[in-house]
């Protein structure tokens, strides 16, 4: 295989899972979706300057490391260096957003979305690095291998460690005052540390005990599975704060109970997309997708008080009605 169609099948591999993990994570974002210019801000973060910064630290800090011998060396930088260098890496984008974009960080889903978007970008590029470096060493049989475990077993990894601090940063976001508003965002990132250390021990021991891949796969999956939980609950405080605070909108005459209905049920919003879509078109599905979206965040900005931001989205909804 030539280097060129080498590079080309690895891009390929590492790019194609991706783009349907990042669909999927959209989708999920059911209530009030992020905007799409962050998002391709945070994936291209992960993709890039978290991917080189990481690079040159951890070469950086092998050269000290070298002291303990290459097998301990090897495995110090396995579990603790590569571990907390990406994951702060990849953090310092989510925290940006946080401070950033503060209005487009509502919560505990948000944080996920960013998080998991930036993992994404990140795991794209390094799995590229992967794929080169597997043919070169073990030819086609091992590239298979690699991308099989890489691409999809182990896919969602870099989202899952990422997607734990910005849950943490979420739900300080949530928080009016109190240390723990400080506290969580450095046990979230303490949190996608330690994953990211279990994995990469278990997944480096899978030489010696053909059992621990196992382990690193439960490890990883059951991470996994404690996210969508974690976001099936965000989802269900998100419906809460539509249904509590955009009822007295109703009582006030800014929305009307059918439209009250609507924005309270993700199925309903849906298939009155579709109608909309159906019956007049694109612009007219469009304009109900930005009317939901100016009605949702002003029940958001209502829940964290923020009086300014929701007296400027209520002029919005009846500039919208005017037009």
């Amino acid at each position: 295989m030539s280097a060129t169609t080498l590079w080309g099948v690895s891009v390929l591999a590492a790019l194609l899972p991706t783009c349907v993990y990042v669909l999927i994570l959209w989708w999920l974002d059911h209530y009030e979706k992020e905007p799409r210019g962050l998002l391709l801000v945070a994936f291209f973060w992960g993709a890039l300057p978290a991917a080189v910064l990481s690079i040159i630290a951890e070469h950086s800090l092998s050269q000290p490391l070298a002291v303990l011998g290459e097998s301990a060396a090897g495995w110090v930088s396995s579990t603790v260096t590569a571990p907390v260098v990406e994951e702060i890496t990849k953090g310092l984008a989510v925290l940006l957003l946080f401070v950033l974009a503060r209005n487009e960080f509502d919560g505990v889903l948000d944080g996920i979305i960013y998080g998991a978007t930036i993992g994404f970008g990140f795991a794209m590029t390094e799995n590229v690095i992967y794929f080169v470096h597997s043919f070169e060493k073990g030819g086609a049989g091992m590239l298979t291998m690699v991308i099989f475990l890489r691409a999809f077993i182990f896919g969602m990894n870099h989202a899952l460690f990422t997607s734990v601090f910005g849950a943490a940063l979420g739900h300080a976001r949530t928080l009016k005052r109190g240390a723990r508003r400080w506290a969580l965002p450095l046990l979230g990132l303490l949190g996608g540390i330690v994953l990211h250390g279990v994995h990469n021990l278990f997944a480096g021991l899978s030489g010696r005990m053909c059992f621990s891949v196992l382990l690193s796969v439960a490890s990883d999956w059951g991470g996994v599975l404690v996210i969508l939980v974690v976001m099936w609950l965000a989802w269900r405080q998100e419906q809460r704060w539509i249904e509590i605070n955009l009822r007295p909108e109703v009582e006030s005459g800014l929305l009307s109970m059918d439209e009250y209905l609507v924005l309270s049920s993700y199925g309903k919003r849906a298939s009155a997309w579709w109608q909309a879509f159906n019956h007049n078109g694109l612009a007219s599905a469009r304009r109900l997708t930005r009317f939901t979206q100016l009605a949702t965040e002003l029940a958001f900005k209502l829940e964290q008080g923020d009086q300014k931001r929701a007296d400027k989205l209520r002029a919005a909804i009846v500039e919208m009605r005017r037009v």
